[in-house]
């Protein structure tokens, strides 16, 4: 079990939306995607009721977005569509912060290092809990980009949707001794929440 102080902990929840979580998303494959949904909402709904800061990380691109212009990448995830919309089961409530990324890396251009010093999440006093998808991509991005700035991060591998290829190197990879001292894995119903 992980037992984690409400207040100090924080719940991040990568790019759950239509494109890659719905059919119809240009990203969407049932395996590995629809059996975290039902797991990640519960986790959310725990977090919300225990008062765990949320913070919401939408991937979105520009018809000019270098993917499409330069690398010749077929258009997904365009700003203002369906395919970016969150999901119903997993979508923020008002007042609950959006990070809005570009690509991959949830703090490469983004507002997320300056939202977690407005909202005084720090390393030395603070947990992240990091879930979405997809587990080797922008999750993966998201557990490094909290990592190298030492805070302890708790991934539940069940909450991190994607194929089961991608989900185990995010296991591989974070086990790895130059993670796993402050990288943790675990599923969500061992994750445990006080005041």
């Amino acid at each position: 079990m992980i037992s984690l102080q409400s207040k100090s902990t924080a719940l991040v929840v990568v790019d759950m939306e239509n494109e890659f979580c719905k059919p119809g998303g240009k990203l969407y494959h049932s395996d590995g995607v629809d059996e975290v949904i039902p797991k990640l909402q519960r986790l959310l709904r725990r977090s919300r009721e225990a008062g765990v800061q949320i913070i919401f990380v939408q991937s979105v691109r520009f018809q000019d977005s270098p993917e499409f212009i330069r690398f010749n990448q077929p258009t997904i995830l365009l700003k203002g569509t369906w395919a970016t919309q969150w999901i119903e089961e997993l979508s923020p409530k008002p007042g609950e912060p959006i990070i809005e990324k570009h690509t991959h890396d949830c703090f490469y251009q983004t507002e997320m290092d300056s939202l977690l010093e407005r909202l005084a999440i720090h390393p030395e006093t603070h947990s992240i809990i990091v879930s979405g998808i997809n587990a080797n991509i922008c999750v993966y991005h998201a557990v490094i980009g909290f990592h190298i700035r030492h805070y302890n991060v708790i991934v539940p591998l069940d909450c991190c949707a994607g194929w089961p290829a991608g989900r185990e190197m995010l296991k591989t990879q974070m086990a790895d001794p130059a993670y796993s001292y402050n990288v943790r894995l675990t599923q969500s119903d061992e994750i445990t929440f006080t005041c």
